[in-house]
C-alpha cells in the first residue's frame, strides 16, 4: 500500500504532515517563521535607521522615525 500525504491548510499556510494530525506549536513555528520573511524583506525596502517596523494584529505599520 502507497503512503498518503496528508495537507492542512491554515490561515494560508499549507502544512505537509506525515501523521494525520497538527499540533498548536507546528502551527505557530510556521507563523514565526513567515513572520521572520516577512520582516526580512520589509527591512530592504525600508531602513531601520529611518523607519520603524512594528507587527500588529492588523498588519505591519511602518512609520518615518522622529
Amino acid at each position: 500500500m502507497k503512503r498518503q500525504k496528508t495537507y492542512f491548510i491554515f490561515k494560508d499556510l499549507i502544512f505537509d504532515l506525515k501523521k494525520p494530525e497538527i499540533t498548536l506549536k507546528q502551527i505557530r513555528v510556521s507563523e514565526i517563521k513567515i513572520e521572520n520573511e516577512e520582516y526580512k524583506a520589509l527591512r530592504k525596502k525600508f531602513s531601520e535607521d529611518i523607519f520603524t517596523i512594528e507587527k500588529k494584529p492588523e498588519g505591519w505599520f511602518i512609520t518615518e522615525k522622529e
